[in-house]
């Protein structure tokens, strides 16, 4: 028996070129359907190994493990010329819609005079949300230690702390601003929001309260 060894996407290149354009739309279908299940397999090990940190060491071991990684992955991403906050917010907003998108994600876009606002179906942490993963008898983590890490909130899935911890808080402590101003879903169904202000700095006094830090003075 033959063996393909060549990745799906790549067969799907193949049959464009051979003008065989049925076969490559099945291809596309097939590699994107892989994709979709390293995704879930990356998603919930990501999940597994948070729970077990914050049931094992408590809900600051599990912001301790996010900071690790966005001191050595996330930070290094985060520098640019010009720095994050000095980029136009339709280019941010930009960014981040097509990152989502990336990530199996819908979205919805609206404008303000101050920000612009970003409903996704999120396909990663909003996903689990959707799927049960936090109810049940093997249920993941749900962190109840209000505070930053948990967007103020009583309650906030484990996986969904990266954003705050990674996309909030850290960046303020790097001496810039937040990638946006995140509301993740609380039920199944709900979208995940995202405000992204035109003016970085200019963020409402009750922003600053739930990341545990001081309102600028007006």
């Amino acid at each position: 028996m033959a063996i393909t060894t060549d990745p799906a996407w790549a067969q799907a290149k193949a049959a464009l070129a051979a003008g065989d354009i049925e076969e490559a739309d099945r291809l596309i279908d097939v590699a994107v359907g892989r994709w979709r299940s390293l995704q879930d397999y990356s998603i919930n090990w990501i999940t597994s190994l948070l729970t077990f940190i914050g049931e094992e060491m408590g809900e600051e071991a599990v912001e301790a493990a996010l900071r690790k990684t966005g001191e050595e992955f996330v930070r290094p991403r985060r520098t640019s010329d010009p720095a994050w906050e000095d980029l136009p917010a339709e280019v941010r907003a930009r960014a981040i819609v097509r990152a989502m998108v990336a990530n199996f994600g819908e979205c919805e876009v609206s404008e303000d005079d101050e920000k612009f606002v970003l409903s996704f179906r999120c396909g990663s942490g909003g996903r689990l949300i959707d799927a049960g993963a936090y109810e049940g008898e093997h249920a993941y983590l749900t962190l109840t230690q209000s505070g930053p890490r948990t967007f103020g909130r009583d309650a906030l899935p484990v996986y969904c702390a990266h954003c705050s911890v990674n996309n909030e808080i850290q960046p303020l402590e790097w001496g810039g601003t937040p990638t946006s101003i995140e509301f993740p879903p609380e039920h199944p169904g709900e979208p995940c929001i995202h405000h992204v202000y035109k003016d970085p700095h200019a963020l409402p006094a009750e922003v600053h309260l739930r990341l545990g830090r001081t309102p600028p003075a007006p």
